[in-house]
């Protein structure tokens, strides 16, 4: 046992003990000393050392405080087995609303891989116009015509990502301290929006096809409001589908109340219900935006804007004020993907998956709401008792983020006992089904209490 101790270890600084102590470590960490060794007694210690016992207790204390040692009575002291270090786990987290990339990973990288360089160094790093060239907005007029929207090539814009035409369409369409009228339950960003502008928000009623229009039609004449932001397909995060003839009569209480409307088309490119949008009821007045980053993956940032003409100007002058450069990587990388089919291999890809994930949901959580458009969040009920503030307290302790109704509630009062969660942010359906066995096991009871919701 003496061959593995070598005097001399103290450097004349700091206490003696803790030399000692930090001798011990290092004969571990080389191997010297293993778990399990018995050590020498506290004489020998010392005299080796050439350190007093009373030193020597010192320095075994501290070694027993740290886990180094343990003593074994009528046996000696023992180097301790270390127990491996904890494992720092991380919720599984339901509540950010994006898309699985490892689903089309390979068909982005032969994309990626099929930019010529030179128009890649040109795309990535000069000003983009927002109005792109004439091809762009062609194909990209005929992607949004698959999906039942006429768009006139001439009208429209390129942006950043539909949150940046969102932006911009606030930024068009309302002056600080005027007011949209939108759903009560609606996209966060919406409420970042509004909040950045100095837009308040009033919310109509819905039901699970959405907006009211009765409803939409008091808000408008009780507010003065001139402005309705509507999401018509799986709405966010309610998943509310409006069907054909719920379109027809909001566009008609937005006419004749001369009301414009920001249609957040996100959703219809995945879902594709094959019903008309509200810009193909009412062209003259909305600005439909929709895009890549909930159909393609959420980092695509590209989007598009269908502007009426009379908006065209203030609309592109709100996009320059907020970037000032458009999307021309995303856009030549579009391009590509258009001409070798790229785009709808990744969308069909994605429905596919979608559509796998939702089954899960439904089959694990009865409080779902049912849907069978495809889509990457899902709206629950929480079980009996609980309100949806303690459940997603509970779920987080139980290693599961996922986002409470008041996220998304732009007024306090009214909340509905239920939540969201995201199914693509998940990397694999394993991983997606252990959380939602967590929030299965959550059952029926009384509400309880916590301090905070994270």
């Amino acid at each position: 046992m003496k061959k593995k101790w070598n005097p001399g270890v103290f450097d004349g600084s700091g206490p003696k003990y803790l030399a000692l102590v930090e001798a011990l470590e290092a004969r571990i960490t080389s191997g010297e000393l293993n778990p399990g060794d018995r050590l020498p007694s506290h004489r020998e210690l010392g005299n080796l050392f050439g350190v007093t016992i009373a030193t020597v207790t010192k320095a075994m204390a501290e070694a027993t405080r740290r886990g180094i040692i343990e003593a074994r009575v009528g046996s000696g002291t023992f180097i301790r087995e270390r127990a491996a270090a904890p494992q720092e786990t991380r919720p599984i987290d339901l509540c950010i609303n994006t898309l699985p990339t490892e689903v089309v990973a390979d068909l982005l990288e032969a994309a990626a891989a099929r930019v010529p360089s030179a128009r890649l160094c040109r795309d990535l790093f000069d000003y983009s116009p927002y109005a792109g060239t004439a091809q762009q907005r062609r194909l990209g007029a005929d992607w949004i015509a698959g999906f039942g929207t006429s768009v006139q090539p001439d009208r429209l814009l390129l942006t950043n990502g539909v949150h940046q035409g969102l932006l911009a369409a606030f930024g068009a369409l309302l002056a600080p301290g005027r007011t949209a009228i939108c759903e009560p339950l609606t996209y966060t960003g919406i409420k970042r929006i509004a909040d950045f502008r100095g837009v308040q928000l009033a919310g109509a009623e819905c039901d699970g096809e959405g907006l009211l229009p009765d409803s939409v039609e008091r808000e408008l004449r009780r507010t003065g409001a001139r402005v309705v932001v509507a999401t018509t397909v799986m709405q966010n995060p309610t998943t509310a589908t409006m069907g054909a003839e719920r379109r027809r009569a909001l566009a008609e209480v937005c006419r004749r109340n001369d009301a414009w409307i920001i249609e957040d088309g996100v959703n219809i490119p995945l879902a594709n219900d094959g019903v008309p949008s509200l810009a193909a009821a009412a062209p003259e007045r909305t600005i439909h935006l929709t895009g890549f980053s909930k159909c393609i993956a959420s980092g695509f940032r590209l989007g598009y804007a269908a502007v009426p003409e009379p908006l065209l100007g203030a609309f592109h002058e709100a996009l320059v004020g907020t970037q000032w450069t458009g999307p021309g990587f995303y856009a030549e990388l579009a391009t590509g993907m258009f001409a070798d089919g790229l785009i709808d291999q990744c969308i069909a890809r994605h429905r596919e998956e979608a559509h796998a994930r939702a089954a899960l949901v439904g089959a694990m959580l009865a409080q779902a709401r049912p849907t069978a458009l495809p889509s990457y969040h899902a709206w629950v009920d929480t079980p009996g008792g609980w309100s949806a503030e303690d459940f997603a307290a509970h779920a987080l302790q139980l290693g599961v983020r996922i986002s409470p109704a008041s996220h998304f509630a732009i007024a306090p009062a009214g909340l509905p006992a239920a939540y969201r969660i995201s199914l693509g942010n998940c990397p694999s359906r394993a991983e997606l089904e252990q959380a939602l066995t967590r929030l299965a096991g959550i059952g029926s009871g009384r509400s309880l209490s916590f301090d905070t919701v994270i």
